[in-house]
């Protein structure tokens, strides 16, 4: 008996690790994170590196922005020293559990393609004027979200100011919180069966 709600136990416990930390993945934007990168070769620089702090902000605004006309994509983008322009930014970056001083290098931007047709969407990104930050090896990873005809792009720094890092709060000592507390709910539920 007693192995078998140690055995539920442990159960529960993996069934919360994996569901904790989802690991989501969609083909057009890895697609574009390979031709990105592809890009970058092409120019003799590093590679990026998957930011998943960008890539959860990235998915957020692309939500958001799903039902907008694609005419407006350029009053959305954000170039270092410009505030956001989102609707609602702070609140998903929070949701990110982003810090605010550490999005300030960096660059966000939208690209609204129909039906997201790969060689228009990977166009608007390098034979653009925002080419440039693609070239510039300061940026050293990225974030891509996808919803819709929307594509958003965030390009991040390995410095504080443009790291998209989460705050120490956030995931530290809160997320901790949050574990545990679930651990004894279940260990709790265990010991009563």
């Amino acid at each position: 008996m007693a192995s078998s709600k140690l055995s539920y136990f442990l159960f529960y416990v993996l069934g919360l690790l994996f569901l904790s930390h989802p690991v989501f993945s969609n083909d057009e934007e890895d697609k574009l994170f390979q031709s990105l990168n592809n890009f970058r070769q092409s120019q003799k620089l590093p590679e990026f590196k998957k930011n998943d702090n960008a890539a959860c902000l990235a998915d957020k605004l692309a939500d958001k922005l799903e039902h907008r006309l694609c005419s407006s994509s350029q009053k959305y983008s954000i170039e270092p020293g410009n505030g956001p322009k989102f609707p609602k930014f702070d609140k998903l970056r929070r949701r990110c559990h982003i810090e605010t001083n550490s999005t300030t290098a960096g660059i966000i931007w939208p690209v609204c393609v129909p039906d997201l047709d790969e060689d228009l969407v990977l166009n608007n990104y390098t034979r653009s004027h925002y080419a440039k930050y693609l070239k510039d090896s300061k940026y050293a990873g990225v974030g891509i979200g996808s919803e819709d005809d929307w594509v958003i792009v965030v390009l991040t720094t390995d410095a504080q100011s443009g790291s998209f890092a989460s705050g120490a709060a956030s995931l530290g000592a809160i997320g901790m919180i949050h574990y545990m507390a679930a651990v004894l709910v279940g260990l709790f539920l265990v010991l009563l069966c």
